[in-house]
């Protein structure tokens, strides 16, 4: 009898998979997510791009996650929309590893728990909201790039985040109310690093650099740095913009609090001479 319940409780997980424009066990990720359970259930989107807004999970304890290569989801009117929003999800909700582009919001969480890990968001009004007295959602490992705002934190009780890298956004992130640990992260050539105008932010061991303010209406965490990140930008064999240098000292842990901070963390991106962004403009100017 007891073998005959673990092989039960074990044959109601399932993993559901999704392909853009269709195919698979579902034809859309809203699809896919209504016929999931709320018991571990997993669902797998295939490499490619979703042009779908509006997906809403709703007290589910499922895992998003991709295969087969990047699953980007495009806004598919640019601009508009909420991509996705975690409502009432308990803590074993996780949603992992896309790439968000161009929405008005990226990521809702309303209420929710869980996790939000290595999500790629760029060039969207906002990346992760946060709303809810209930919601305590950890969001790690985030790489923000050009959007109006990386983090917005509404409410919410012990919400979490760490292991960021914002760079190029409005507000890097704005605390209005809850209670908030922001640590371990990197916020670059933003216009206003962090903006507090409610609530409680613990802030520590976060790198600050080349924003237009780094802070606006609360004080300096006591251990955060303001040390050039070191980004390998486009030097090869860096595989994107945003890895560090070799000897970054958010990589190195040569900063007060002795961890590693930011997003791309695992491993060094670039070696050598450490080069500084700049534009084209500023290099076609060298030769004139």
């Amino acid at each position: 009898m007891i073998v005959a319940m673990i092989l039960a409780g074990g044959a109601r997980a399932k993993t559901w998979y999704v392909h853009p424009g269709g195919g698979g066990d579902a034809p859309t990720i809203q699809a896919a997510v209504d016929s999931a359970a709320a018991s571990g259930d997993k669902i797998l989107l295939k490499g490619g791009i979703y042009r779908e807004t509006g997906i809403v999970v709703d007290g589910k304890a499922v895992t998003i996650d991709q295969f087969e290569g990047q699953a980007y989801l495009h806004a598919p009117v640019p601009g508009t929309g909420v991509c996705l929003t975690a409502r009432n999800v308990p803590g074993g909700f996780s949603l992992n590893s896309l790439a968000f582009r161009g929405f008005e919001t990226a990521i809702a969480l309303e209420n929710a728990a869980g996790y939000v890990q290595w999500p790629s968001v760029r060039a969207c009004g906002r990346a992760v909201a946060v709303s809810g007295a209930g919601s305590a959602p950890t969001v790690w490992f985030a790489l923000v790039d050009s959007c109006g705002t990386g983090v917005e934190i509404y409410d919410g009780a012990a919400v979490v985040l760490q292991n960021l890298t914002i760079v190029h956004c409005g507000t890097g992130v704005a605390f209005r109310g809850g209670s908030t640990a922001f640590t371990r992260s990197i916020v670059y050539g933003c216009a206003t690093g962090v903006s507090c105008s409610g609530g409680a932010a613990n802030s520590g061991c976060n790198d600050f650099f080349m924003n237009g303010a780094d802070y606006a209406g609360c004080a300096a965490g006591a251990t955060d740095f303001y040390s050039d990140p070191m980004f390998c930008f486009a030097v090869a064999p860096s595989p994107g913009h945003y890895w560090l240098h070799a000897s970054s000292p958010c990589i190195t842990g040569s900063n007060p609090c002795g961890v590693r901070c930011g997003a791309i963390t695992a491993s060094a991106g670039c070696t050598g001479t450490a080069v500084e962004e700049t534009s084209w403009g500023a290099v076609k100017a060298l030769y004139r």
